[in-house]
């Protein structure tokens, strides 16, 4: 072989490695989410551990039959900011879609906006366990429950079933006694009007003097949920402005 041969050979066989090695270290950089199985999903869900689930299809999928409790964040609408919904990037964030397409893209995204938590578990379609129909509504207000206080939900009717998920503000060092957030997550199991009373309280020392705040609500007969009254006003002049979504 020529000398000029060898020299272009070997010209591009240093090329050729120094992309694969740039391919490398940028495969390394990228954050990584974990991809787990639905057992372990489920045994997750079944924990105390703060996890949030999160449906990544379209919301009339959604709507059409879903994880209980799991929020909707349609994987399309995941951009380049965080969404309000995911307060903390240290939360436990249980992702899934239809079959697993689109969950890997949203925890992908989700990855990279800076959460540390994300276990993508694949699709509805693989699903076993129990799945409702209808809207979910997601109440997020400000609470420590450090300090004894939480807060708590009363209905006049018994049409939602209730979940709370407690978030700790993130702190770049651990603060004792700092507070976050309460995640109240109702899903609506049958068709009617309810009022729902929220009280910032401690259960075993209740007192007038608790902030409170009412909301009513329609469920319709496919589960929709619509708010009749708003309360939100009043519990912000009591210093606890929430935040009310209904997907």
């Amino acid at each position: 072989m020529k000398p000029i041969g060898i020299f272009l050979l070997a010209s591009l066989l240093l090329l050729a490695g120094c992309g694969s090695e740039a391919r490398s270290e940028a495969e390394e950089a990228r954050p990584a989410y974990q991809q787990i199985g639905q057992e372990e999903a489920r045994q997750l869900m079944e924990q105390d551990n703060g996890h949030i689930v999160v449906d990544v299809r379209r919301i009339d999928e959604y709507e059409s039959g879903h994880i209980p409790g799991a929020i909707c964040i349609p994987n399309e609408s995941i951009d380049s900011t965080q969404p309000a919904e995911l307060s903390n990037p240290d939360q436990i964030i249980l992702v899934y879609c239809r079959s697993g397409n689109r969950s890997k893209q949203a925890a992908e995204k989700l990855a990279a906006l800076g959460y540390t938590r994300v276990c993508e578990f694949g699709g509805i379609t693989d699903w076993t366990g129990e799945v409702a129909a209808g809207q979910t509504l997601v109440l997020t207000v400000e609470s420590n429950p450090t300090t004894g206080f939480s807060w708590e939900v009363s209905q006049d009717r018994e049409l939602f079933d209730t979940q709370s998920v407690y978030v700790s503000e993130p702190q770049s060092a651990p603060v004792s006694g700092s507070g976050g957030w309460q995640t109240l997550i109702l899903t609506p199991k049958q068709e009617g009007s309810v009022q729902l009373c929220f009280t910032y309280t401690r259960s075993w020392e209740p007192s007038d003097r608790d902030p409170q705040f009412r909301c009513s609500f329609e469920i319709g007969p496919d589960l929709s949920v619509t708010m009749t009254e708003d309360g939100s006003e009043q519990a912000a002049e009591q210093g606890y402005p929430p935040v009310i979504r209904i997907y």
